[in-house]
């Protein structure tokens, strides 16, 4: 039951044909991070960004369409090529954590989710598994599960690149 698919959370399985490490490093490396971490025509900046064990982040993603989406979160657990668990939350400029309906989000989006990133290794491949505390199908409706799934393959290419 433990691997079952649950609809109250999104959940999204990819291979990437890189090593654990590159993988790992992809999420890890705020410069290679800038390079894939944002859906297609969007771009991301940090203003801060501290991977490791308690650290936190303040990040925008512009959106030529829809305007910047500024997040702030932390990083609860880094483990060295196996997992990342982080808190994405919906706040200003300023790092202030706002309610998603002022930025035009939908009503029922949760200020809050936890995304959880495990990684494990398959025949030199990596296989990715990244969950967020959030109804997939709500993910779908708003966006947000593309978005996923657009960066995801938005990394892809980078490995491809950096091999």
């Amino acid at each position: 039951m433990e691997n079952s698919i649950k609809t109250d959370e999104v959940f999204i399985e990819e291979t990437f044909n890189a090593s654990i490490e590159k993988v790992f490093e992809a999420w890890t490396d705020p410069e290679k991070l800038m390079k894939w971490y944002a859906p297609d025509g969007c771009t991301i900046i940090f203003k801060k960004i501290e991977v490791e064990n308690g650290g936190k982040y303040h990040s925008c993603i512009s959106n030529p369409q829809y305007g910047d989406c500024w997040c702030i979160g932390e990083y609860k657990e880094v483990i060295p090529h196996s997992k990342i668990v982080f808190t994405m939350i919906n706040a200003d400029e300023n790092g202030n954590p706002i309610n998603p309906t002022e930025i035009g989000m939908d009503s029922n989006w949760p200020g809050r989710t936890l995304v959880t990133v495990t990684l494990t290794e398959e025949n030199g491949k990596t296989k990715l598994q990244l969950r967020q505390t959030v109804s997939q199908e709500l993910a779908k409706k708003t966006g947000a599960y593309p978005s996923w799934l657009q960066m995801l393959n938005n990394m892809q290419t980078l490995l491809i690149q950096n091999r």
